[in-house]
């Protein structure tokens, strides 16, 4: 067969004389594997596809073609190769057409080599060169889906994988758009390989590279749709989900707007970066992206894989709740509605950048659908409002006309009004506004046959707090009547712990203390002083010096009973260390009261004795009564208002209201107590 073969070759015209030079078993092995054929007056040979060796073939001939020097290179080639090597926008046509017509990688060689001994130019000046839009030939190869090409020229020029076309794109760019997972993969497994031989890839990341429009190939990937090339991405690198193009847009939430569910699913399946806090990932955000595209299912969708997504928030620091309020999107929002409610979360009643409620931006956007929504789970919101502590939330709705009194005394299944969950989180300012608001009714009890008071009354049983005695005074002052009596107190709770009254007895006692040291120096240094040794008359040697003034008895009159009851308390408290308990609950609130009363006298004699030392100046005396008249009232009412002294003046007790509301105000509780029963029963449902 190989005689027959041989034959043959030596028939054809003008093909002879070169054959005769060859050895016969190369001759044989030629005609096996090859088709001859003339094309422009010399022979190409077309390589099987198949081919397993190419790659070691290839390299080779590049190897040496890169070697090659063009001696007779004249000066005219080296002005033209460096025109083309300088300006970059003009590849050779053949080139061109050899890669995206033929595709043969072998093909590609013979041109490469017929280029370089045709025109003179060196292997790397014909890559140097690129089209009229920027592209290289990696680019071209990367475009048309030519792996072995690409693959080539990634071995010998790796250079390339790093050179942009006119609109910035690299070849990874060009390869996910033409949604070719193979060549994706191909480019950045020698990126990997290549970046730490050369000095310009070292500080890049390929995944990382951005266009013009400052899309990644990864926000390339996600425009395609192809869910392969978004795999082979994220494989390489997977915060570049987490990367912001020009628009502020991240993959992620390209995602959503695009509506692949399968990508949505890889995007989803990487965690946010640990230096990126879920409050602050702006324009990150596939949650405000799928109410935007007004998407219920990715909503759902995307509740149920990431719910922390919930938080994230926008530039303008809202939440998609804010988000589908100022839109207008009611089934967005009643979806996000119904999820805060499901997990008892807070995204609800939180503020923007401007402290606006979502509710704040439906109304003020004129979207009656989402009030409709809003307004579906009033009662909800007012119960989860007054249990949080969210006071502005509650102000809001109680000043809203479409909450009737219904929705105020409205009954969860507990029993419990909003009322009654302010007073078991002990939540005064809420508590405040509740009872000054005429719809409210106060006379309600819970499933307990509890009324607020008796709630707070129970409270109190455990330790006494300033938030608890606020509270209660809230409620004492509102009228809020007690359905528990003492036989009942002792059911719901044991008695005060004595360790609690020791506490309480301890603090009392040194400030009682305090007060007889006070009031008893003041009885020696009296205003205005005493008469010396050597005062003229003797009888007054020792005497105070303003003893006939009237002033000078309202000093000394007041500084001593304030003396007494401090004594008197002292007294009190320390019989009170020894007694049962019965008896020492009552002592401290005998010794509380006379406390109470020294408090108020104390004062009254301040303000006579500095009276009474510039009476001579009568504009500074009637300043100094002024002030000590208004401060000792502004006392005096507050004690009438906080202690149960028997007296109901009208003045006083508005004054009293007006001095409970400051303290209400300074104290903005908005935070459940570590006591509280509601934070009870959910330790014991965690348990």
């Amino acid at each position: 067969m190989a005689v027959g073969l041989e034959d043959d070759l030596y028939a054809g015209d003008g093909l002879t004389i070169g054959l005769m030079a060859m050895e016969k078993q190369v001759l044989i092995e030629i005609l096996r594997r090859y088709t001859i054929f003339i094309h422009r007056d010399h022979v190409q040979i077309p390589i099987d596809s198949d081919d397993a060796s190419w790659k070691e073939r290839c390299s080779r001939r590049m190897k040496e073609l890169e070697k090659r020097q063009f001696q007779s290179q004249d000066a005219a080639s080296e002005l033209l190769h460096k025109d083309l090597v300088g300006r970059k926008k003009v590849m050779v046509s053949e080139l061109l057409n050899a890669v995206v017509e033929n595709g043969n990688v072998d093909n590609f060689v013979d041109e490469l080599e017929r280029v370089c001994e045709g025109r003179k130019v060196p292997l790397k000046g014909v890559f140097d060169q690129a089209t009229c839009a920027g592209d290289s030939l990696l680019h071209v190869a990367a475009d048309k889906g030519r792996e072995r090409i690409a693959e080539l020229i990634c071995c010998h020029f790796p250079e390339l994988l790093i050179k942009r076309n006119v609109r910035g794109d690299t070849a990874l760019h060009v390869a996910v758009r033409s949604k070719n997972s193979t060549i994706v993969k191909l480019i950045l497994c020698h990126y990997a390989i290549e970046k730490r031989k050369h000095d310009g890839m070292r500080d890049k990341e390929m995944t990382r590279e951005k266009n013009e429009f400052e899309n990644t190939p990864l926000h390339e990937a996600v425009y395609s749709g192809d869910v392969g090339v978004v795999k082979e991405i994220l494989h390489g690198d997977k915060d570049v989900v987490h990367c912001l193009n020009k628009s502020r847009r991240s993959p992620l939430y390209l995602g959503v707007v695009n509506g692949n569910v399968d990508i949505l699913h890889l995007l989803l399946e990487v965690p946010f970066p640990a230096h990126q806090p879920l409050p602050l990932c702006f324009g990150n955000s596939p949650l405000h992206a799928a109410i935007l595209e007004r998407k219920p299912a990715l909503i759902k969708e995307i509740l149920k894989k990431k719910p922390e997504l919930v938080y994230l928030r926008d530039e303008d620091e809202g939440t998609p709740l804010h988000y589908a309020a100022y839109i207008g999107y009611g089934e967005g929002f009643r979806i996000l509605l119904e999820n805060s409610f499901q997990k008892s979360d807070q995204t609800v009643f939180e503020g923007n950048k401007k402290g606006h409620l979502p509710i704040h931006l439906a109304c003020k956007r004129g979207h009656v659908k989402v009030v409709k929504k809003f307004l579906q789970h009033k009662c909800n919101i007012l119960h989860v409002a007054a249990e949080n502590g969210r006071s502005k939330v509650v102000q809001y709705l109680l000043g809203n006309s479409k909450i009737d009194q219904s929705t105020i005394n409205q009954k969860d299944n507990n029993g419990n009004t909003p009322l009654h969950l302010a007073s078991i989180n002990l939540f005064p300012k809420i508590l405040y506004l509740f009872t000054q608001d005429k719809r409210t009714d106060l006379k309600l009890s819970n499933n307990s046959d509890l009324t607020a008071q008796d709630i707070i009354g129970l409270a109190m049983k455990e330790k006494i707090t300033i938030r608890k005695f606020l509270a209660r005074r809230v409620l004492k002052e509102a009228g809020v009547p007690s359905k528990v009596n003492d036989m009942l107190n002792s059911q719901h709770q044991e008695p005060l712990k004595l360790l609690s009254l020791n506490d309480l007895l301890n603090t009392f006692l040194v400030v009682a203390t305090l007060m007889v040291t006070v009031t008893f120096a003041a009885a020696f240094t009296v205003p205005g002083g005493v008469y010396g040794p050597d005062a003229p008359n003797p009888k007054n040697r020792g005497m105070a010096v303003l003893a006939d003034k009237a002033l000078f008895w309202v000093f000394t009159t007041f500084n001593m009973t304030a003396m007494y009851s401090s004594v008197i308390a002292c007294g009190l408290m320390l019989m009170a260390l020894i007694f049962d308990h019965k008896l020492a609950t009552r002592a401290t609130i005998l010794a509380m009261g006379c406390l109470v009363f020294a408090f108020l006298t104390v004062p009254v004699a301040f303000l006579a004795a500095v009276r009474l030392v510039v009476g001579n100046n009568y504009a500074l005396a009637l300043l100094i009564t002024a002030i000590g008249v208004m401060y000792s009232f502004i006392i005096l009412s507050g004690i009438f208002a906080f202690f149960p002294i028997g007296i109901h003046l009208l003045l006083f007790r508005q004054v009293g209201r007006v001095v409970l509301h400051i303290i209400i105000a300074l104290l903005d509780y908005d935070d459940k107590p570590r006591d509280s029963s509601s934070q009870k029963e959910n330790k014991d449902k965690n348990d």
